[in-house]
């Protein structure tokens, strides 16, 4: 029989937060490679590139130069996987998952490529323009590949190249790899990933879902839809296969669920996630959920994503709550923070920043 808890109590939704931090490697951090966190997380909101090697140097105990050398050497990709936004991932998982969501990503963007008058034409000849420019395992930041196709006559401005790019990566024509400076270069999806998991739909499903569960739980059947894009017929066939691998919890009325291996972390290590720790800008312990009210009281929600327009601040979370945003500062010389706290820090978070500050994974371009 699955294990089944209840949580009771004004706190109940509070340690569904702090087992989130237990899930996503948080709390307590332990050693690991990045290319580790990444399979493990399954996919890792990268649209603020620094913002993202620096969650997965958090979670790994490492700096981000260690990031920056898994995605050189390919195992780490970036893509847009789901929700048309670009994600971390490991490199043998994106073929299968935008075999799952790139067609409805595509049927989503169509509208807005119609405004901007990209037909099919266009993207076969963009494709036959880069693939000239790229084959033979060369790499191109952004603004090389929109001077070679403007050099051909393929206007870029007005968002038309960065939707050519999306489309070319949803089509597993393109990906993109190695780092060059501060940009990543798009290389040749096929020489670039050499061995990519099986795709199979229904196995793909089962799968995605229950490394979701055991990486973000718990969570509900909702935020999985909302993170994956997937829909609740995509997941019904394999529902109950998945499930009977997971662990639930309820709060209240809400089902959660997540892996055993949590729940037994909880046992051991649930003093760790009291422990104040700096998140960076998009992080999966906010952004990968659809209902965040565990973590992030509504009534702040707004200082986390002004206007919610989808650009998530860093914050600090203490006891498994967000009771700050934050940024980096310079202050006479020496790496600090900015802290706009919401409702008073506790002394301990008062106590520690200094240290989580000193051993924070920053990026330094």
């Amino acid at each position: 029989m699955t294990e089944r808890i209840v949580l009771r109590g004004s706190d109940a939704r509070r340690q569904i937060s702090r087992m989130r931090l237990l899930a996503q490697r948080l709390a307590p951090v332990t050693a690991g490679t990045p290319h580790e966190v990444v399979r493990w997380l399954t996919c890792l909101q990268a649209q603020d590139f620094r913002s993202a090697r620096s969650a997965v140097a958090l979670r790994a105990g490492a700096a981000v130069e260690a990031v920056d050398a898994a995605i050189g050497d390919g195992a780490i990709v970036r893509s847009w996987p789901m929700r048309g936004t670009l994600h971390l991932v490991d490199a043998a998982d994106l073929r299968w998952m935008l075999a799952l969501t790139a067609d409805s990503t595509l049927r989503t963007a169509r509208r807005r490529r119609e405004q901007l008058e990209i037909t099919g034409a266009d993207v076969d000849h963009a494709l036959s323009v880069v693939t000239q420019t790229l084959r033979g395992g060369r790499g191109a930041t952004r603004a090389q590949v929109f001077e070679a196709w403007n050099a051909e006559g393929i206007a870029t401005a007005g968002q038309r190249g960065v939707h050519l790019l999306e489309t070319l990566c949803l089509r597993t024509e393109l990906v993109l790899g190695p780092i060059s400076g501060r940009h990543q270069q798009f290389v040749l999806f096929d020489e670039w990933i050499r061995c990519s998991n099986p795709v199979d739909r229904v196995a793909n499903v089962a799968n995605w879902a229950t490394r979701y569960f055991r990486s973000h739980g718990p969570a509900t059947l909702a935020d999985f839809h909302w993170w994956s894009g997937l829909l609740r017929r995509d997941l019904a066939p394999v529902w109950d296969t998945v499930r009977a691998g997971l662990a639930e919890v309820v709060a209240g009325d809400t089902s959660y669920f997540l892996a055993p291996e949590t729940l037994g972390a909880w046992d051991e290590h649930r003093g760790a996630t009291l422990r104040p720790v700096l998140t960076p800008a998009f992080d999966e312990i906010l952004l990968g959920y659809a209902d965040r009210t565990p973590t992030l009281d509504r009534e702040h929600s707004g200082r986390v994503v002004p206007g919610g327009n989808g650009m998530f601040k860093a914050t600090l979370i203490d006891g498994g709550q967000a009771v700050a945003t934050w940024r980096r500062a310079q202050t006479k010389g020496t790496a600090g923070i900015e802290v706009s706290q919401f409702d008073g820090l506790s002394r301990r978070a008062e106590r520690v920043i200094p240290g989580l500050v000193a051993r924070y994974p920053f990026a330094s371009r």
